[in-house]
């Protein structure tokens, strides 16, 4: 059987901040269809490789190719347009528009899909149809990361790149997430999460990296990652092992 092509590649990146060097020859891989985490402890790196990666920042050395194709030399907009998506932590609603608005500003690449992909953010988040034509600055604090997932989504993203997803949420709202990535994952969408609730995204994870001072030190999948000693004493200042929960 013949092993399908992975969706992304980012090879031996280098990525600096001045003169600083933030990345040290990261390499990573992506399949299609999972849920991928990055971990590690504050500064280490994992907002700089997904800003990378989107086209945010530049890259020192290195390459990364999605789909096959070569992207760290395109446009911010052309990696967009093939279906590569950044989602920012603490990124906003825009408060005096819509939901409905709000979702369809990120279509405007895919003017096309517009009624598909919001049939899917609906399906996903029914408390945005049902609120569909309010204003956004009405919503819970957790409707209104729906909508940013949403807006995500709307530019009928193949892989999103989600910075601290649960940042600010409660851990109820939290759960809901990590069963909506398993269903957006089930509708077509790979991604690739960072952030500080270590366990929950770890436990959602079928791959996962931990990265230290801008070096890959671990992969495996998100459960043997969790239960690695190395990262419970970095991470959690642990010196045993604790059960997934």
């Amino acid at each position: 059987m013949q092993r399908k092509s992975p969706l992304l590649e980012a090879q031996n990146l280098f990525v600096c901040c001045g003169k600083t060097p933030v990345l040290k020859d990261v390499s990573i891989t992506i399949e299609p269809l999972q849920i991928v985490a990055i971990v590690g402890p504050n500064g280490s790196g994992k907002t700089t490789l997904l800003k990378a990666i989107a086209g945010l920042l530049q890259t020192k050395k290195g390459r990364i190719s999605f789909k096959g194709e070569r992207i760290d030399t395109l446009p911010l907009w052309e990696i967009v347009q093939r279906g590569l998506v950044y989602v920012p932590e603490g990124m906003s609603v825009f408060p005096d528009m819509t939901v409905i608005e709000n979702l369809e500003v990120g279509a405007y690449l895919n003017r096309k899909a517009v009624d598909r992909q919001m049939k899917l953010v609906f399906e996903l988040f029914p408390e945005l149809y049902d609120h569909r034509n309010a204003f956004a600055e009405v919503l819970s604090g957790g409707q209104q990361r729906m909508v940013t997932l949403g807006r995500g989504l709307m530019s009928g993203a193949q892989l999103l790149l989600l910075d601290d997803p649960f940042l600010g949420l409660s851990p109820k709202i939290i759960k809901r997430f990590c069963d909506t990535f398993r269903t957006m994952r089930k509708n077509g969408v790979t991604l690739f999460i960072a952030g500080q609730h270590v366990r929950r995204i770890l436990n959602v994870a079928d791959a996962a990296f931990l990265i230290e001072e801008g070096n890959i030190t671990l992969t495996g999948s998100g459960h043997a990652v969790l239960r690695d000693q190395h990262l419970q004493q970095i991470l959690f200042g642990l010196d045993t092992q604790f059960p997934v929960v």
